[in-house]
């Protein structure tokens, strides 16, 4: 019986009181000094609450979601915004009050959020509405004329230039590498690096190594140390907008962190296999996966001879090269070690380019 109950995964639940729980205003707020009773309801400046609905959270998320108060839906338009352009259009989603910023534009704001709840609260819809707009797709080249006229692109005149969040950086890297595991649901993993973060812990083995960074196993005050680097926020408390640096540290964990070197690896192999010893072709299409475009001839140049000195290098040096080879599980098929740890490093070279991390 004992083992039974041990087995089944416990889940706090909450359930109304019979007789609401009285409250009162409290004098200079000591507990023992009673002012006037209160009772639930909304803040007098929003629209109040049908009179129909139970004041209870029933009565409240009835109330978010209806289309008589529409902050909720400009809340929630406002974060797809920010994730997808870089900024909201309010540029304090902390704080939708008077003490935060004004819409920058208000009627689109209006308009998506109607949209919005018209069609079902519909995330994926709003999101493929959002990535589709000729403002999304705009170029983030811009002349010196818009940087002076708008500096923080606050009237949309280009695209915003962007890093990619944490996740983003390390699901981009498993997927160019087809490590990617797609599978939705399940319990928490744990990479690499969480073996020095938390001990005493072990990485996964297998698919556990290669699942989205959503599924990473997290404490509350204590995040992956890569996902740290990156500017991951922690969950201590609520942050709805992540603040963004840039330092050499970051660029020394995607060319170093054992998930980013197995990543480039196994694309180097994936790609030796396709293309052979055509280096020029080979290079091509590793730089298009990666920044979506194909190298110039200068860029070309400079990353071949990168190619050609650890080419090299490695042939000199094998057991450098049977060294480099062995970070991580995944084991590659390529029978050249030299000109296979020459093109991962090509290739962890080209994590850390600039249109790599970069959303232009």
């Amino acid at each position: 019986v004992c083992s039974i109950q041990d087995g089944v995964q416990e889940i706090m639940v909450m359930q109304e009181r019979a007789v609401p729980r009285p409250a009162w205003l409290l004098t200079r707020g000591a507990y023992d000094a009673r002012a006037e009773e209160v009772f639930p309801d909304v803040p007098a400046s929003l629209p109040p609450m049908n009179a129909a609905w139970p004041r209870n959270r029933l009565g409240l998320a009835l109330w978010m979601t209806s289309p008589d108060q529409p902050l909720t839906a400009r809340v929630a338009v406002n974060r797809v915004w920010q994730i997808t352009m870089g900024h909201g259009l309010v540029r304090s989603p902390e704080d939708f009050g008077s003490q935060g910023l004004a819409p920058s534009h208000p009627r689109l704001l209006d308009w998506l959020a109607a949209d919005f709840m018209e069609h079902d609260w519909n995330l994926k819809r709003l999101l493929k509405q959002v990535v589709l707009s000729s403002t999304y797709r705009q170029s983030s080249a811009t002349s010196a004329e818009q940087q002076r006229r708008d500096p923080q692109n606050t009237w949309l005149t280009h695209a915003s230039v962007v890093r990619l969040s944490a996740a983003m950086l390390r699901d981009n890297a498993l997927a160019v590498s087809g490590l990617l595991q797609r599978q939705h649901g399940g319990p928490p993993v744990k990479p690499y690096e969480l073996a020095a973060s938390f001990k005493p812990s072990t990485p996964d083995k297998g698919s556990g190594l290669y699942r989205r960074s959503l599924y990473t196993y997290w404490k509350r005050t204590a995040p992956a140390p890569m996902m740290m680097t990156l500017d991951a926020a922690k969950r201590d408390v609520c942050r709805v907008k992540r603040e963004r640096t840039s330092s050499p540290l970051q660029a020394l964990v995607v060319m170093n962190g054992p998930q980013f070197v197995e990543a480039a690896r196994m694309l180097a192999d994936r790609l030796l296999q396709q293309h052979g010893h055509h280096d020029q072709t080979l290079l091509a299409e590793m730089f298009r996966l990666l920044t979506s475009r194909r190298p110039t001839e200068q860029e070309s140049t400079v990353l071949l001879r990168l190619l050609q000195d650890q080419r090299a290098h490695f042939q000199n040096d094998t057991t450098a090269a049977t060294r480099f080879l062995a970070v991580g599980d995944a084991v590659a098929q390529h029978p050249d070690p030299a000109a296979l740890a020459a093109w991962t490093t090509v290739a962890n070279v080209l994590f850390v380019h600039d249109e790599c991390m970069m959303r232009r």
